[in-house]
């Protein structure tokens, strides 16, 4: 037995493996191949029951071609497994390896159904990560989507008219109800509901004073930690609330009041202050945390923690589409939320271009570090 089989079996079933016996009906493989699509792959052996020991396969089957033609049928989008025996004595299992799916959401053929991997079971998709996969994919965009219950009267009139002077030099003020209701929804701003009509997501996160009122988790939280770990007593923390221009500002400010800033001496021997973060690349990730983030997970604030060595920013949302930890570092951009870009991008927060984290990168080089976690996505942006 290969040290990699012994691994597999030995960490049992998790959630990037799991056992089949031969006995595996072809609807539940296809389940486990769309599961594993669907979330961030996995490796599937078929002929090793689940505890672990090796039953084999039956000679009475070709199972790479079976393994294949479910992989091409009976999931939609077709999945391209990798497919290799392995034997083991006397015995021989199949092993198929599921990448994470480029072309998600991942249906099966037979129900029409999505399936998610969690652990190590595999779930039919709630509406709330159906809706997600789908974002994920760039198929629906949740920022021009309805917030439930809103209406014009939750933006602010004076920061849409602003906006419109700046932007496109137009009057929004001067003109009459009609004009303004159109205004708005061909911008994205509002939108039509049945007989109504309510603010989109983008729209109420940037023109409106409250719009934590429908979206709660459109805050930032944020915590100075006396220590290293998130354990370590707490010395200020705070709330910060509101149209996310004001959030960025206003948490540069307080960032500002808590990192370091070392004495440095000039060729005169002058003393000359330099943050350990420069101010742009602190406006960047914030911009960034707040334009990429996944305001479908209403469970999840934007966070900002400073501790004694770093600054860290959590963030709900994995990346979206394609996108992969190595490809941000180049520039490579696939925005989840389109509309909220542009808004941003034409407040000129943004460029829009995708040049943020190669700054972010050039800026601080190795004390800058991404990660993804569960369905967050880390900054940490180290101080020494």
């Amino acid at each position: 037995m290969n040290d990699a089989l012994k691994e597999l079996l030995s960490g049992g079933e998790s959630s990037h493996v799991e056992f089949k016996s031969m006995g595996i009906r072809p609807e539940s493989f296809a389940r486990e191949l769309a599961a594993f699509s669907n979330t961030l792959g996995g490796t599937i052996l078929i002929g090793v029951d689940d505890d672990a020991l090796i039953s084999g396969l039956s000679d009475d089957r070709r199972w790479d071609e079976w393994t294949s033609n479910i992989a091409r049928n009976a999931v939609n989008p077709s999945v391209m497994p990798d497919i290799s025996f392995i034997d083991v004595e006397d015995r021989r299992i199949l092993r198929v390896d599921v990448a994470k799916g480029k072309d998600k959401p991942y249906q099966t053929v037979h129900d029409g159904k999505y399936w998610l991997r969690v652990g190590s079971t595999v779930r039919q998709a709630t509406k709330e990560e159906l809706s997600r996969l789908f974002q994920a994919a760039g198929l629906v965009h949740y920022d021009i989507s309805p917030v439930e219950g809103s209406s014009v009267r939750d933006l602010d009139e004076r920061k849409i008219a602003e906006y419109f002077s700046s932007v496109y030099e137009l009057d929004y003020l001067a003109a009459d109800e009609a004009e303004k209701t159109r205004i708005l929804r061909n911008s994205n701003i509002t939108t039509e509901v049945e007989d109504s009509i309510a603010a989109t997501v983008g729209g109420l996160l940037v023109f409106s004073e409250y719009p934590e009122r429908y979206l709660p988790q459109a805050v930032i939280s944020l915590a100075v930690f006396n220590g290293n770990e998130p354990a370590d007593p707490v010395i200020q923390k705070k709330e910060i609330a509101g149209a996310l221009p004001g959030q960025v500002e206003a948490a540069m400010t307080f960032a500002s009041l808590f990192v370091p800033e070392p004495v440095i001496l000039d060729d005169s021997a002058r003393r000359r202050d330099s943050a350990v973060i420069p101010r742009g690349v602190l406006r960047e990730a914030l911009v960034n945390a707040l334009c990429h983030r996944d305001y479908s997970i209403s469970t999840r604030k934007t966070q900002l923690f400073i501790f004694k060595d770093r600054l860290e920013i959590r963030n709900a949302g994995r990346l979206a589409n394609t996108l992969t930890l190595e490809m941000i570092r180049y520039g490579n951009s696939a925005p989840r939320n389109m509309f909220l870009v542009k808004l941003m991008d034409n407040l000129r927060y943004i460029d829009g271009l995708g040049r943020g984290v190669p700054m972010i990168l050039r800026s601080m080089g190795d004390r800058a570090e991404f990660s993804e976690d569960g369905d967050l996505f880390k900054l940490i942006l180290r101080f020494v």
